[in-house]
Parts: structure tokens; C-alpha cells; sequence
């Protein structure tokens, strides 16, 4: 194995993105509860501008081991026109906001179901993904979709301006994410928007699970933002958050969270399968409903979709 794709995973030192303050406290500990990389992994909390982040966290030559072959968005679209609700309301949300058709770039575009979502359902817009990850940008591809492969940073896009740019639960990834932003603002078309979709630690879903919120997703999410440290940073990217909604994954970060609690808490076997299998029912789905109608209208979802401008 060489060097490119390391044994082991290798952890760097991080000071706060933000403010560049080094000084933080521990605030969660918890494994990686989806693919199991091994180790305990620690969130700090920022002491002068409360950002948490992973510290220390992946360099970037383990990505390879934190972000393994069956990762969800890395995996190939099925070959049907049926497109998930999540995308459809995504979509949906971009057209109220700029029903003319432009240019749209989609950072982070994993294997291209957003893309393709695009293409389908507002065709007159013209798409381009980056994905820094070889085997998604080769499904990406085979679809149809036209990406880039490279990060945010070593993308050639000087020069290029966009209508918009969207960010779906990539945010969180991203080593420097207020580089990133200041960045992505300079791509903006004047008018221009940026749309995010990013999962909030001070969500409903967050404090119902604690530790066993999936939103957490150690090691591979380096920040874990609430409503305060988002708009912070926003606004240090010279960016105003301007419309917002609880549009994807409303059911689904709700049961996945309660599947994470069973497996790690119910060592029966059967039971444990039992238990699963029940936050699949139709009943227990019913039986839900409010919460998730109720977090939704008042925002509080694990998962909110922001649009942007220009300050």
C-alpha cells in the first residue's frame, strides 16, 4: 500500500477556522457509528467564538480510510427516472428563489444525483459538479453529468461566475469552509445565491439523541455548527442567509439516529433486529408524524437548507 492510500489513519492538529483562537474545550466524544473507523474521535469547542470543530481530525491523506467504497453518496445512481422527494425539493426551492435559468455549480456532487435531479426537472439550467473523489466522478460521468474532478480548491474556476452555487450537507467536510465561502462568494454573479443544506447541532434531533445523533457523522463532519456559529461565519464570508427550510432527510435523520441508539445499546441479537425493524413500520412512522411535522414548520429538523447572498 502506498503512501496515496494509507494503512492508518493519520490525525493533524486544527486551530479554530474562524477566529484562529487555539484555546478550545472538549464538547463530544464518540466513535465513527457508520463505517467504523476505528478510534474515539473529539469535538472542541471554540472558548472566544464557540465554533466546534474535530480536533484533531483526518489529514488529508486519509481520506481514503474515512470515506470507504459504500459511502452513500459516492455509490451508483439507479438506472430509473425516479428521483427521490429530498432532490425534488431541493430543486424546487431553487426555482422559486430564481425562476430564470442560469449557470449552477454544485460543490461536492458525490455521483451526480443532484445533477441529474437538475437535468431532469429544470433543464434549462446549465450544471457542473466538483467532486474530488475518482470513483464518483466516473459514475457522475456515465450519467451524463459534467464534473469536475478536483476539491473547491484546486478547481479551475477563475474566471467563471455563477447564478448559483449549492453546497448539500458539504459544509461540514470541508477543511476550511470560511475559505471555502469566501472563495465561492468571489464566483457569484451579482444577484447571484448560495444554497446550503447542513445539519445543525442545536436541532431538535440533536438533543432528542445526544451522542447518537447521526448528524454528528465522526470522523468525516469537521464542524458541527449551530444557528450562531452558522451565521458567524456566514457573515465573515461576506455572506446573508435570507431564506430557509427544513426541505431533506426530515424522516429519515429521526429514525436513523433511533437505529444508531439500537445498535449500540441492545446486544441481543434479536432483539436488536426486532427493534430495527420497527423503526421501519408504517405505525411507527405514523406515530412520529407530529414531531416531524412540528420540527419541520419551526425549523428545527436535524437537516436546514439556507439561501445566501452577498452582503
Amino acid at each position: 500500500m502506498n503512501d496515496l492510500f494509507p494503512t492508518c489513519l493519520r490525525l493533524e492538529e486544527v486551530v479554530c477556522c474562524l477566529c484562529g483562537n487555539k484555546r478550545s474545550v472538549p464538547f463530544l466524544a464518540a466513535p465513527d457509528r457508520t463505517h467504523h473507523v476505528p478510534g474515539i474521535f473529539t469535538l472542541h469547542r471554540c472558548e472566544f467564538c464557540g465554533l466546534i470543530y474535530l480536533n484533531p481530525r483526518p489529514s488529508s491523506d486519509s481520506f481514503a480510510i474515512i470515506y470507504p467504497e459504500d459511502y452513500g453518496p459516492y455509490q451508483e445512481l439507479p438506472n430509473q427516472t425516479t428521483l427521490h422527494a429530498d432532490w425534488r425539493r431541493l430543486c424546487a426551492f431553487i426555482a422559486r428563489i430564481q425562476p430564470h435559468p442560469g449557470q449552477l455549480l454544485d460543490v461536492g456532487s458525490g455521483s451526480g444525483a443532484f445533477l441529474r435531479a437538475m437535468r431532469l426537472l429544470l433543464p434549462h439550467w446549465s450544471v457542473t459538479g466538483i467532486e474530488p473523489d475518482a470513483r464518483a466522478v466516473r459514475l457522475a460521468r456515465r450519467s451524463g453529468a459534467r464534473v469536475i474532478h478536483a476539491t473547491l480548491e484546486t478547481a479551475p474556476l477563475d474566471g467563471t461566475v455563477w447564478d448559483a452555487i449549492t453546497l448539500w450537507n458539504v459544509l461540514e467536510h470541508l477543511p476550511d469552509p470560511l475559505a471555502a465561502l469566501r472563495r465561492l462568494r468571489q464566483l457569484l454573479k451579482p444577484g447571484g445565491v448560495i444554497y446550503l443544506t447542513i445539519p445543525l447541532c442545536d436541532s431538535w434531533d440533536a438533543r432528542l439523541y445526544g451522542s447518537y445523533w447521526c448528524g454528528w457523522e465522526l470522523p468525516r463532519h469537521f464542524y458541527a455548527f449551530d444557528r450562531l456559529s452558522l451565521g458567524r461565519l456566514l457573515n465573515a464570508a461576506g455572506l446573508i442567509a435570507y431564506r430557509s427550510a427544513c426541505l431533506v432527510g426530515i424522516e429519515y435523520h429521526v429514525t436513523e439516529s433511533l437505529r444508531i441508539m439500537i445498535n449500540a445499546n441492545i446486544r441481543r441479537f434479536a432483539v436488536r433486529r426486532l427493534s430495527t425493524a420497527l423503526t421501519f413500520s408504517r405505525p411507527f412512522r405514523l406515530l412520529i408524524r407530529p414531531y416531524l411535522w412540528t420540527a419541520a414548520w419551526m425549523k428545527r429538523c436535524t437537516a436546514l437548507t439556507i439561501a445566501a447572498r452577498a452582503a
